[in-house]
This record gives C-alpha cells, structure tokens and sequence, in this order.
C-alpha cells in the first residue's frame, strides 16, 4: 500500500464512542476513529479494550458503559474536513 491510500484525507469510515447513559437525541461523540476501510468487530472490540486500558484517552472510568457504533457519513465527513484545515 502506498501513502497516499492511507493519507487522512481519504478516510471513508469511522467508528464514534458515545456515552450510553447520556439522555437526548443529540450524543456528544467522546471519541472518533477513521479507517480506510469499513471497520468490523475486531476494530470495535480493539478500540473498546484501548479504551478500557489506555489511561490517555481520559475514559478508562466509564469505559465499560461506552458505545461504539458505526460514525454516519456526515460525521466522517466533518472529522476529514477538520484533518484538512488543521494540515
């Protein structure tokens, strides 16, 4: 694989970790990751345990009420566009 196929820009999926107790329509995203390539349930569990063991990401204490669902597009879209005006 070349670089440019895993340049930041080019991310097309993500997954987003949302508080499960938190209450309203709209969640606030604690945590994003891109991928290339659609994640599957061996990223979503990696990321969980990296959560529930990493303490820089600051959620270690509610790690184990934390969901991890698929980011929609326009969120995708919103992280990328962020990676390119910070570049």
């Amino acid at each position: 694989m070349n670089n440019e196929e895993h340049d930041p820009k080019n991310i097309k999926y993500g997954l987003i970790v949302v508080d499960s107790t938190q209450e309203g329509e709209m969640l606030d995203i604690l945590h994003f990751v891109g991928y290339w390539n659609k994640p599957t349930n061996v990223d979503a569990d990696s990321l969980r345990e990296e959560l529930m063991t990493d303490e820089e990401f600051g959620l270690t204490e509610i790690a184990h009420r934390l969901d991890i669902l698929p980011a929609p597009d326009n969120i995708v879209q919103e992280y990328v566009k962020e990676i390119i005006e910070n570049e």
